[in-house]
C-alpha cells in the first residue's frame, strides 16, 4: 500500500479526479486517506486500522515516501473497500442482516490473511456458514484455503446436495489437489452407498409389515423377493410406481447422493397417473418416500469422511 505526500492527510495516487466515499469514510478530520483502485477515497482513522491489524500498525510508522506509485495488487474496487472496512468501524455502519454471496466472503477473508485482522473471523465464519447451502462447493474450497478447519467437513456434507459434475470451483487451483480428490472420492462413496438402497430392501420388507400399498386392478404390479434374516426370502408386491420411483432414484442418487434430489413431489409422483388408485397412493408414496429419505441418511453417516477432513495438521 502506497501514500504520497498531499494537503492533509496522505493519500493514494490516481489519475482520475478522486471522489468521496460514503459516511462514515467522508470524515475530514480522519488522517489518512485510503483511495481504491477505481479512484475513490475513504477517510480513515490511522489509529482504528492500528488496532485492528499488526500489518497496518507498521506500515503507518514508516515515514510516506515523497513519490510512490501505487501497488495494483494493494487496491481494491470501492464497492469492496468499503465493505471490508465497515467490518473494523466500531459504529453500527454494517448491515448485519444483508446476505453477503461467497465471492465477496473470500475477497474478506484475503484482506483479513492479507493484513492479519483476527477480529474479522467471526464475520467469516458466519458469512460462510449463512452459504454452505446455497454455495457449498465454493465454501469448501474456501474454508480449506483460509483455514476455516470447523467448516470444511460441513461442507463436503453439504456438498451431497451438489451433483458429481458441478463439483468445481474456481478456488480448487489455490488449495492442495488432494482435498478436491477426496471431496470427489466422498461423494462417489455416498452416491454407491445411497443408490444400493434400491436393490438392497431388507428396509423395504420392515416398512411394508407396516403399510399395506392398495391393489388396482388397472394398476401393473411386479413382485420383488426381499431377503429377512428371520424367515428367509419372502416375496412382496407393491405398485409399478413404487418400483419405478425406486429404480429412477438409484439412478439419481448415484451422482447426487442427496435424498433432497429424490423426495420432492414432483419426483416421487411422477408416474403415479392411475385414475383409479392415484388420491391413496400418493399418500402411500409419500409415506414410503419419508422413510426412504432417513434410510438415505443412515446410508450417508455410515459412509466415513475422510480423515484429511476430519483430522487437519
Amino acid at each position: 500500500m502506497s501514500t504520497t505526500p498531499a494537503s492533509g492527510p496522505p493519500a493514494f495516487q490516481c489519475a482520475e479526479p478522486p471522489a468521496a466515499a460514503q459516511a462514515p469514510f467522508d470524515d475530514a478530520r480522519a488522517d489518512i486517506i485510503l483511495q481504491s483502485s477505481d479512484g475513490v477515497q475513504f477517510r480513515v482513522y490511522k489509529s482504528l486500522l492500528s488496532l485492528a491489524s499488526p500489518i497496518f500498525a507498521d506500515m503507518f510508522r514508516i515515514p510516506s515516501p515523497t513519490s510512490s506509485s501505487p501497488n495494483p495488487d494493494d487496491e481494491r474496487p470501492v464497492v469492496h473497500l468499503d465493505f471490508f472496512l465497515r467490518h473494523l468501524y466500531p459504529i453500527g455502519t454494517l448491515d448485519e442482516a444483508a446476505a453477503v454471496p461467497t465471492r465477496r466472503v473470500g475477497g474478506l477473508a484475503e484482506f483479513a490473511r492479507k493484513y492479519r485482522i483476527n477480529a474479522l473471523t467471526k464475520y467469516i465464519t458466519r458469512y460462510l456458514m449463512d452459504n454452505i447451502e446455497l454455495d457449498p462447493v465454493d465454501v469448501y474450497a474456501m474454508a480449506i484455503m483460509y483455514e476455516f478447519k470447523d467448516i470444511w467437513a460441513k461442507a463436503a456434507l453439504s456438498c451431497l446436495n451438489v451433483p458429481f459434475s458441478r463439483l468445481q470451483s474456481p478456488y480448487f487451483p489455490y488449495i492442495a489437489r488432494e482435498y478436491h480428490r477426496e471431496l470427489l472420492r466422498y461423494h462417489a462413496a455416498c452416491g454407491e452407498a445411497t443408490s444400493g438402497l434400491a436393490s438392497e430392501l431388507e428396509w423395504f420388507y420392515l416398512f411394508c409389515q407396516t403399510i399395506e400399498f392398495p391393489r388396482c386392478t388397472n394398476c401393473s404390479t411386479l413382485g420383488y423377493f426381499i431377503f429377512d434374516r428371520n424367515s428367509g426370502r419372502v416375496r412382496e408386491e407393491a405398485p409399478l410406481c413404487l418400483w419405478q420411483y425406486l429404480r429412477r432414484s438409484a439412478g439419481v442418487l448415484a451422482h447426487h447422493p442427496s435424498a433432497k434430489a429424490v423426495t420432492t413431489e414432483e419426483f416421487v409422483l411422477k408416474f403415479n397417473t392411475c385414475s383409479s388408485c392415484r388420491d391413496d397412493m400418493q399418500r402411500r408414496i409419500f409415506d414410503f418416500s419419508t422413510v426412504f429419505e432417513e434410510e438415505i441418511k443412515k446410508a450417508i453417516q455410515r459412509v466415513p469422511l475422510p480423515d484429511v477432513l476430519t483430522k487437519p495438521e
